[in-house]
């Protein structure tokens, strides 16, 4: 599960697992069951739990094991302990014993320890495991709506098995915790497109532009999909006047700009000013050349409209050919007599 984002690391190396932070210190024996252990097995237990954890911290695992044997001995039940004997038995290459610490320790704390069980399980690539994972995280996430650790987990793990609506449920609740904003709507964006609804998605970067009319990712997803969705060209215009206001040197973007206006009939002299520019930054781009020629061409100016259009042809390309062409018969025959 190469994207899925680890919020709490599973670290494949000693020297990374048994670094002294929240991972391992944040953590305290929470499950000594007082009606099993007596006074003396309490004390017993707590005595070696937190010789085990010194250990720990001093790199001494090999004894470390040995006294979270004895621990797990005098108290089975204890979630925190399962959870580090997995964690040792996992650096050492165990897997299989790993995931049955880290399941036993899920099954006593499931709020605290569910994530490196349910990422061994979404990795197994067995189906009935992959669906128990789900099962368990969802279990766990309605226990803890806000935790936004949990739940970008899950997201990512729809995400990874291509669950894009439940993706977008999760999202739903990382909003309530979250807020509404920039990386929620660029989400809902991304979850849309890959359920191929590009009319969500452009929904969702017109919604978040209503908030942040400034915002150029957003402005550029607008124009991109607006182009997809064959926009009508007033609309068009008004995308691409929005986003050159930031990115006036581009000349794709001034030459989309050029051919919508001459679409619209509208504004002629200034569509002409804008494409006279791309082709001079660019004289052989026959893309430019045939808006150039296009905008001459609904101003009149057939002769000149003429000129441009045998460039572009010239420089035509297999995809954009049979277009020009098609400008060029239309031209031609304003020539004739």
């Amino acid at each position: 599960m190469s994207s899925m984002r680890k919020t709490t690391k599973i670290i494949m190396y000693i020297a990374m697992l048994f670094y002294v932070g929240t991972a391992w210190g944040g953590v305290r024996a929470k499950t000594i069951q007082p009606d099993t252990l007596g006074t003396e097995g309490q004390q017993q237990f707590l005595y070696y739990f937190y010789k085990a954890e010194q250990l720990i911290k001093k790199g001494e695992i090999g004894f470390a094991w040995e006294v979270l044997q004895f621990c797990h001995k005098l108290n089975p039940n204890d979630a925190t302990v399962n959870h580090y004997m997995g964690r040792i038995c996992e650096a050492s290459k165990h897997a299989e014993l790993a995931f049955l610490y880290y399941r036993r320790a899920y099954e006593l704390e499931p709020n605290t320890y569910w994530y490196e069980y349910s990422y061994y399980l979404l990795k197994s690539n067995h189906k009935k495991s992959i669906t128990l994972a789900f099962k368990n995280l969802e279990h766990v996430a309605k226990n803890n709506p806000k935790d936004e650790n949990l739940h970008r987990f899950l997201q990512d793990a729809y995400i990874e098995f291509k669950d894009y609506k439940r993706a977008l449920m999760v999202q739903d609740r990382l909003d309530t915790i979250l807020g509404y904003g920039a990386q929620s709507a660029i989400q809902r964006y991304r979850l849309n497109a890959s359920l191929n609804n590009t009319s969500q998605a452009l929904h969702e970067v017109e919604r978040y532009l209503e908030e942040d009319p400034n915002n150029v990712q957003f402005l550029a997803l607008r124009t991109q999909l607006y182009e997809i969705t064959q926009q009508p060209s007033e609309k068009m215009v008004i995308a691409y006047k929005a986003l050159l206001q930031f990115e006036n040197n581009n000349l794709y973007l001034i030459n989309n700009l050029a051919w919508h206006l001459c679409l619209l009939k509208e504004e002629l002299e200034i569509a002409e000013q804008l494409s006279r520019r791309t082709i001079m930054e660019d004289p052989t781009n026959p893309v430019f050349l045939d808006t150039y020629a296009w905008i001459l061409y609904h101003s009149g100016n057939y002769g000149d409209a003429f000129f441009y259009i045998q460039r572009a042809l010239e420089n035509a390309t297999s995809d954009n050919k049979a277009e020009v062409l098609k400008h060029y018969k239309a031209i031609l025959n304003k020539l004739k007599p």
